[in-house]
């Protein structure tokens, strides 16, 4: 399947719901990120693909933070046997975020730090319909196999490309640094503890649109780039991250 057509946007969680995923030692770390109005409509099918892949491990599920479909998805996921669970004991957290500037409906799975494409005959025709849906600023990131910690400030950045560390940098000094990917060049900059795009060669821009980065966990990825910004803090296990 041609990777060019994959997902051309840039996912990444807010400060006020940040990525929570993979913090027991062992674990893969997975993550579904779904630019949708409506995930609760996108949802099913989400699911049996990642069931058909064998990602999906028990069925509880939690709220990380408010979302405005919340009854919606709650009702999808119990309709299918998932129950509602404290969030250190579910195995799907669930968190929402707005994006600074709509992009075009998209979904996309960050597994071990590597952006994998989930399209597939069973998806595509779905890829192809969302495509077609107007630009949302709405995201909701599912988190398989999480388990629920409080939001620190990261002390650390890392840059990866195609899943490999080209780089680590501490969130207390100013930085700017422009990336070539082999895809196009990106350019971040690290200031006051936070971690910001500001220049891309991407298509849509969502990363450089994208809110800045400052807690354990947070991520932007710039799927087009196959470049991946994650942060670390005191507790962060680089073994989980992959």
């Amino acid at each position: 399947m041609d990777r060019r057509d994959f997902i051309k946007t840039v996912l990444t969680t807010s400060l006020a719901a940040p990525l929570l995923i993979g913090q027991k030692m062992g674990q893969p770390t997975l993550g579904l990120y779904l630019i949708s109005a409506s995930p609760q409509k996108e949802l099913p099918t989400l699911l049996d693909e990642l069931n058909n892949l064998r990602l999906l491990r028990g069925r509880r599920f939690a709220f990380a933070s408010a979302h405005p479909q919340q009854a919606a998805l709650q009702a999808v996921l119990e309709a299918r046997g998932w129950k509602e669970a404290s969030p250190n004991k579910a195995e799907l957290l669930i968190n929402f975020a707005y994006l600074q500037q709509p992009a075009r409906p998209s979904f996309t799975l960050i597994q071990d730090g590597r952006i994998r494409d989930l399209r597939s005959s069973r998806l595509y025709s779905l890829w192809q319909k969302m495509q077609a849906q107007p630009a949302v600023a709405s995201l909701t990131v599912f988190s398989l196999l999480a388990a629920f910690v409080s939001p620190r400030p990261a002390k650390t950045l890392i840059a990866r490309v195609r899943g490999e560390v080209i780089e680590r940098l501490p969130l207390q000094r100013p930085t700017r640094r422009t990336v070539d990917t082999g895809s196009g060049r990106i350019t971040f900059i690290v200031d006051a503890g936070q971690v910001k795009v500001v220049e891309s060669t991407c298509r849509h821009r969502v990363c450089v649109a994208s809110a800045a980065i400052s807690l354990t966990g947070e991520r932007i990825i710039c799927a087009p780039n196959h470049f991946l910004l994650e942060l670390e803090g005191d507790t962060w296990l680089d073994a989980v991250i992959g």
